[in-house]
């Protein structure tokens, strides 16, 4: 069985990355085995929003990032209250700015992890690249570190925020 140390679980807020990170603080093993949740404050969604009078790159940025922290700080503490999870494993967060394939890539090499834990959803064909082509592919092929990637049962749930429950398929036009 491989070992890893420290995981980077790339964090979207989608079911799919939920469901990574739970993968994750089941994966980490070693002496002292951490996961790293990072969600990456796309800055190109800024500079649209900007772009489109919805206010300063600086003011988009700070309420982004401030409903990721919040979000971010949910799902560690989530951890910390589930009586199944193994007390050795450390979650942290991390909150940054840039490209997401770029981040993720750089803070890889930062923490010097273990792996970077992706989610995929079922085949798929064409939709599925197109989906599946954008950051994680080419997370994939920027990577210097293993890339696991896992699929993901149920992967169709519409994402919620934290806390709440997903809208059934009838009511998102399923």
């Amino acid at each position: 069985m491989l070992d890893f140390d420290s995981l980077l679980v790339p964090v979207d807020f989608s079911p799919i990355s939920a469901s990574m990170m739970d993968q994750a603080v089941k994966l980490a093993s070693g002496e002292e085995p951490l996961v790293i949740l990072l969600h990456v404050l796309d800055t190109t969604l800024a500079d649209f929003a900007t772009a489109h009078g919805l206010g300063s790159r600086e003011h988009v940025l700070a309420t982004m990032k401030q409903q990721a922290e919040g979000a971010m700080s949910q799902h560690k503490q989530r951890f910390l209250t589930d009586p199944k999870r193994n007390p050795k494993v450390d979650v942290q967060t991390i909150v940054t700015e840039g490209i997401p394939f770029l981040e993720i890539l750089r803070k890889s090499e930062e923490f010097q992890v273990g792996a970077i834990l992706l989610g995929k959803q079922g085949n798929r064909g064409g939709l599925e690249r197109l989906l599946f082509g954008s950051t994680a592919e080419r997370v994939i092929r920027g990577s210097r570190r293993p890339v696991i990637v896992l699929p993901v049962d149920g992967a169709d749930t519409v994402a919620a925020p934290v806390g709440e429950e997903p809208p059934a398929a009838e009511d998102v036009g399923g």
